[in-house]
């Protein structure tokens, strides 16, 4: 497995590496650590100054992004046998892109929020733009509450994993089979049933035939996806079903109550507007959750040997 991992110095890059180092990646994945250099429009007062200007301003950027680099790099080799670094240089979310696609990534990690004023309020406009196009699955991390940078951690790192039954949603499972899943990870698999509460239509939905159905479907497809996981290594795999009027709202909650480090989900879910575009619950998880949120998305990782 290869996993591109961006830093910018901020607080959520840091909380990104310490979830790499917790997740029980393949023994073999490669880990290539980034931090691309940006180009910025310096002045109005002549070519030759806007030159000069601009040479110095690149120089000191590229000695910065080094050192940002050094510290994180040595970090995650104590952890990983193949870690490299590239620099960049460009706009952040494009070059990012582009790498993973050229090196074939599997998968993206990269911090909620940068260190811009914006971007302390808002999911960081690169770690959307990275989100919306990169060609493989997108860890959107938050800096953590539990680890230092050893990565340790008192407790097992907790997934929520989002169960939809859509080939996303399996795909996210499969994302984690391929791992080394062991009494280290707790998982929970969670399926919310959608209810139509205006003028009380959820009694006669919950008494329809095709609700218990779609229920027992879900149930089903929740206990072969939680044996798969426990036959792959997982020790602790829950399974429950919820009632909610809105999914990523209860989704949020659950996040929010069982603490989980990540929520795990696939990029659309069944409907129609998510196959054209990213899943409208998958999108609101990124910007309101609580906790990391690891997108997982159907692409060449499916044939990666692990």
């Amino acid at each position: 497995m290869k996993v591109l991992h961006t830093v910018d110095g901020s607080s959520h890059s840091e909380g990104a590496e310490q979830l790499l180092m917790r997740i029980p990646f393949p023994t073999e994945s490669e880990i290539i650590v980034t931090n691309v250099v940006e180009e910025y429009y310096v002045s109005p007062f002549g070519d030759l100054l806007d030159k000069y200007a601009r040479e110095a301003m690149h120089r000191d950027q590229v000695a910065h992004a080094k050192e940002l680099l050094a510290s994180p790099v040595s970090r995650l080799s104590e952890h990983f046998e193949n870690v490299r670094q590239e620099l960049l240089s460009g706009h952040a979310a494009e070059e990012i892109t582009k790498l993973a696609d050229s090196e074939q990534v599997d998968l993206v990690s990269i911090g909620a929020r940068g260190k811009n004023v914006l971007e302390r309020f808002l999911l960081g406009s690169t770690s959307e733009k990275v989100l919306s196009q990169a060609p493989c699955s997108v860890l959107v991390a938050h800096r953590s509450r539990t680890t230092g940078h050893s990565g340790s951690a008192a407790e097992p790192l907790r997934l929520l994993v989002t169960f939809d039954g859509s080939p996303a949603a399996v795909e996210a499972v499969e994302t984690l089979i391929r791992h080394r899943l062991t009494s280290s990870v707790e998982i929970v698999l969670l399926y919310v049933h959608s209810l139509v509460t205006s003028f009380r239509a959820d009694i006669l939905q919950r008494a329809g035939h095709e609700w218990q159905h779609e229920e027992s479907v879900a149930r089903a497809a929740l206990d072969r996806a939680a044996r798969r996981l426990e036959a792959a290594g997982a020790k602790a795999v829950g399974v429950t079903v919820h009632e909610a009027p809105d999914v990523s709202t209860e989704i949020l909650n659950v996040a929010e109550t069982w603490r989980a480090d990540i929520v795990l989900a696939g990029d659309t879910g069944k409907s129609g507007v998510d196959r054209f575009f990213l899943g409208s619950v998958s999108k609101r998880l990124t910007h309101h959750a609580p906790c990391s949120v690891w997108i997982a998305r159907t692409n060449r990782l499916a044939k990666s040997v692990t």
